[in-house]
């Protein structure tokens, strides 16, 4: 049987991007740029979609032009979740610092604006990052201008397509399934290489605020991107991912939606952190917070504990409310129709059961190159272990995008397994077939409590060995009868699917990690364990069968020297 004959359409291209945020918009315009017949597929709308949709107000992770191994390895000194600790490969981080000036003028190039009012950089340094330099920039409406970029220079954007899972033949990638998730048709795209650029994964555990609101997709980052889709389909593909022990808790303000933590970093002023009687107590929990710091206040009896910026002067108000516009206009039009004025408000800090998160070193485990540990698949951005901002993301897809003609050279034509395909398509599509079955909401916010129970915050055997047992009877009892009765609520059940997957490598790895390390803590062993020093855990399907292993680190190449179009 022809693959024609088995879906309601065929694409053929030469790199298929999936995702279209940050890193996938960069990737997909240059590489269209170097003549590539490129395909982007995004399951919301390229506009709006990622995790910078609403906008975003600074750049951050720069670093001085020309930068080399050694200028790197001084500036990492000490920060351990920059020297490999929790799986960070320090040499993919030194490339991405290192093509800081060249990212933006490339972003530039796209139409993205970079500098500030007067036409030059806003730099400032916030130790919130890390000590990285930050530009501020108005990225209100930064995925509408990449979203043009990347259709002006001929990309096929397939808007509302929710990429499936990923096609193999001989241990290459060459394509992947997909769903519309308006029109529910099925197809299949062929490419010589797919670059994964589908962010993070965060709706395991409950979302923000207010807590526990069972049916609300409350997330600091876009919904639509943290269900862990491309993690899930690498894994089952056979790729590998790393370091999904580590998971952290998010630091929020009780209401998000007057003010967004993200409004208050750095600036090098601090808040002030008042109990209920307004006496002033710690400060700096939310302004430009250093390294060892605790995220919010202890609980005590003086809660609940707030935060204030009233005692700050007007030119710094006026930059907050700058920022706030860039990088949250929904929450700032909704405080000002409840008529909450943030140059006077406290602001309640959630000082305890604070919304989890996997943390920033999860993800696809990959080379240097960017390539898994299957050929053909690279990915980029959020999307694999170790990077987290918005200038690593983009530059990581102006350096993917700018090196596919090279690698695509004697790549050839995909040739794909009819079988694979056929069975592909019945799971994709088996949810369709169910009547009266599982709402994938309600298995969703079933996974949900089970992580943040059982794996969210202190973790200990006991709770892990139950947390496992748990998902696998949701797997067994109610995985197969989600009820796509829809496009959407097919979307909604292949997004559960993921998260089932997600969430029981998550607990599998932090079961496996014998130790307490960064953002990984477990009251059972709550010491680190030298042995495991720069060791990162690795997952992967080996002949169906889960394979889990400690894996060493490798160290920074001091003989790499940054790209000549870099500096």
């Amino acid at each position: 049987m022809s693959a024609e004959k088995l879906t309601d359409k065929v694409v053929e291209t030469d790199v298929l991007v999936v995702g279209g945020g940050i890193a996938g918009c960069p990737a997909a315009y240059k590489a269209a740029e170097k003549g590539l017949k490129v395909t982007l597929a995004e399951k919301s709308n390229t506009s709006r979609s990622g995790s910078a949709g609403q906008g975003i107000d600074h750049f951050s992770g720069t670093f001085p032009r020309g930068m080399t191994p050694a200028d790197f390895q001084n500036q990492i000194k000490g920060v351990s979740r920059y020297e490999g600790q929790d799986g960070i490969d320090p040499n993919i981080r030194y490339e991405l610092h290192a093509a800081r000036d060249w990212t933006i003028s490339e972003l530039e190039k796209m139409g993205v604006p970079m500098r500030w009012d007067d036409g030059k950089f806003m730099v400032i340094d916030v130790a919130f990052h890390g000590g990285w330099p930050v530009i501020h920039v108005h990225w209100q409406n930064v995925k509408p201008i990449m979203a043009k970029a990347v259709r002006e220079k001929g990309v096929n954007i397939l808007e509302r397509t929710m990429i499936v899972d990923l096609l193999t033949n001989n241990g290459r990638v060459v394509g992947a399934t997909a769903i519309n998730t308006r029109s529910g048709e099925f197809s299949i795209i062929k490419a010589k290489a797919v670059i994964l650029a589908t962010a993070k994964c965060s709706r395991v555990f409950e979302g923000e605020n207010p807590l526990f609101w069972k049916y609300k997709y409350n997330y600091h980052w876009c919904p639509a991107s943290v269900s862990g889709d491309g993690w899930a389909m690498a894994y089952r593909a056979g790729a590998e991912v790393a370091s999904l022990e580590q998971s952290g808790r998010a630091s929020r303000m009780r209401d998000d939606k007057t003010l967004s933590w993200g409004n208050f970093r750095g600036w090098g002023i601090e808040s002030k952190s008042l109990n209920w009687k307004g006496e002033e107590g710690a400060s700096g929990v939310m302004m430009g917070r250093r390294s060892g710091q605790s995220a919010a206040p202890q609980p005590g009896m003086n809660e609940p504990r707030y935060n204030t910026l009233e005692h700050l002067p007007e030119d710094f108000k006026k930059r907050i409310e700058v920022a706030y516009v860039d990088e949250r206009m929904v929450s700032f039009i909704i405080s000002q129709q409840r008529g909450f004025d943030f140059r006077k408000a406290w602001f309640e800090l959630q000082t305890e059961n604070r919304p989890m998160q996997l943390h920033e070193p999860c993800g696809v485990y990959v080379g240097a190159d960017f390539q898994s540990r299957l050929k053909g698949l690279y990915a980029i951005g959020d999307t694999i272990y170790g990077v987290h901002n918005v200038a690593l993301c983009a530059a990581n897809g102006f350096i993917i995008g700018e090196r596919l003609p090279e690698i695509l050279r004697n790549t050839p034509d995909p040739v794909l397994d009819i079988g694979q395909v056929e069975a592909l398509k019945q799971a994709a599509m088996a949810p369709t077939q169910v009547k009266d079955g599982t709402d994938p909401v309600e298995l969703e916010c079933a996974i949900r409590y089970a992580c943040t129970r059982y794996v969210g915050g202190q973790k200990a055997e006991g709770k892990l060995r139950e947390g496992i047992r748990r998902l696998g009877s949701l797997r067994r009892e109610f995985l197969p009868k989600l009820d796509g009765y829809n496009p959407h609520y097919l979307m909604r059940s292949l997004e559960v699917r993921n998260l089932m997957d997600i969430s029981e490598l998550h607990m599998q790895a932090s079961l496996e990690r014998k130790e307490s390390r960064l953002s990984h803590n477990r009251l059972d062993y709550p010491n680190p364990d030298p042995a495991l020093d720069k060791m990162i855990l690795v997952q992967r399907l080996e002949n169906g069968k889960p394979v889990i292993e400690f894996r060493k680190l490798p160290e920074l190449d001091m003989s790499l020297k940054p790209d000549p179009s870099w500096c």
